[in-house]
């Protein structure tokens, strides 16, 4: 007996978790040219961070036994020490180093007096340090342990994580390869941007979208442009991406108009697995193969597209990288209440609202279609509410999306 196909957001994630069997296999990539992806391994640090004992502020490096308990004190300068500087003698006795920020401490030195606490006269320096005032000293190994898990397999190597593997001094990481995903706009209305449009065209806005929500999903996008209605010319640019591509996505045509031909087509050259979901908006979306590889069926409109893509291009991203499906739960409160129909998911969209004295709240924007543009632009995030979640009273929590 045939098993049903999925209806449901929740059963149509299930599906798309198995359907995607394996992640890409990983890949070896020189740490400058790994930016924007995947671990595949867990890093453990190779040293310790900082590597040596460094001063945490401008200042003098002193011992503390040559500070009286109080008053001032007054000692030599014996020494200046600047960042980068490998050749740093031991303090002696009543002396004290002049010392830069991340400078190494000189051996013997304990602690570092601000220079805002400090005044030279020639070759001395008089200090006057508060009492209970820090050491201003960063030791080896604060930051990191050597040996210590710093990043584990699934993290995304932004701007904080590339600067981490970079201090611990790492040439190259095992990296899940970005998928390659085909983006294909289809719909004799549609013309790119900018141009002459005739009497019933309109530009399309939905791959410029996509592909900016595909590159931060973390994807290398091939944009296939637009495609007529025209069934054999759509089949073989998604014939001719499927080969070499990872993921094929499609905006438009997916719907019950007449000129709608991509569930018609995937079926010739693979199997449609499921269309048409219970939710709103984005009910035509649709998921298959053509020549054994995957394809997402998105709606032509653009808020449909938007949120087809966030709930369900993403996870496809995600298992193809290795990295869990599910969604990081983000629940803020609702500023005004909301309300839908039994047994649905329903997409709101909204702006985050941050009023003096009160928690973060989630302000619903007025719903005005799947095609509202504006709408579109206005929002922050996406509100998702669950087919059980049917009236969300003012300060009840829901789920957040981000755009």
């Amino acid at each position: 007996m045939k098993k049903q196909a999925p209806t449901s957001l929740r059963d149509a994630l299930a599906f798309v978790a198995s359907y995607v069997e394996a992640p890409l296999p990983p890949v070896r990539l020189a740490l400058s040219a790994a930016f924007g992806h995947v671990l595949a391994e867990d890093i453990a640090a190779p040293v310790s961070l900082p590597r040596f004992d460094n001063a945490a502020m401008d200042g003098f490096a002193i011992r503390s036994e040559d500070i009286p308990p109080v008053g001032p004190a007054s000692l030599k300068i014996a020494q200046t020490i600047t960042a980068g500087r490998t050749a740093v003698h031991e303090l002696q006795p009543g002396e004290a180093a002049r010392i830069m920020t991340g400078a190494p401490l000189p051996p013997g030195a304990d602690r570092v007096v601000v220079q805002e606490a400090a005044e030279i006269v020639g070759d001395a320096v008089f200090l006057n340090p508060q009492a209970g005032a820090k050491p201003h000293i960063r030791r080896v190994g604060e930051d990191v342990s050597r040996g210590a898990l710093v990043l584990e397999a699934g993290t995304r190597i932004g701007p904080g994580q590339l600067a981490l593997l970079t201090a611990l001094g790492l040439r190259s990481v095992l990296v899940a390869p970005q998928p390659k995903v085909a983006l294909l706009s289809t719909g004799d209305e549609l013309l790119q941007s900018p141009g002459s449009l005739e009497a019933g065209q309109i530009y399309d806005t939905n791959r410029p979208m996509l592909s900016r929500m595909l590159q931060d999903a973390g994807a290398e996008v091939t944009d296939l442009g637009i495609a007529a209605d025209d069934p054999e010319t759509i089949l073989k640019r998604l014939v001719d991406a499927a080969g070499n591509h990872d993921l094929l996505i499609s905006s438009g045509g997916a719907s019950v108009g007449f000129a709608d031909h991509l569930t018609r087509i995937v079926s010739r050259r693979g199997y449609l697995e499921f269309w048409k979901l219970a939710m709103r908006p984005g009910k035509p979306i649709g998921f298959g193969d053509i020549d054994d590889c995957p394809m997402l069926l998105l709606p032509g409109n653009p808020l449909a597209a938007a949120a087809g893509f966030a709930l369900m291009g993403r996870a496809i991203i995600a298992r193809l990288e290795g990295r869990p499906a599910e969604r990081p739960a983000w629940r803020l409160p609702a500023a005004s209440p909301l309300s839908k129909r039994p047994g649905e998911t329903r997409i709101f969209l909204g702006r985050l609202r941050s009023d003096p004295g009160r928690p973060t709240m989630v302000d619903p924007l007025p719903y005005e279609g799947s095609a509202s543009l504006r709408t579109l632009a206005l929002a922050e995030v996406m509100i998702l509410l669950h087919p059980d979640e049917v009236e969300i009273g003012e300060g009840d929590l829901v789920e957040i999306l981000s755009i």
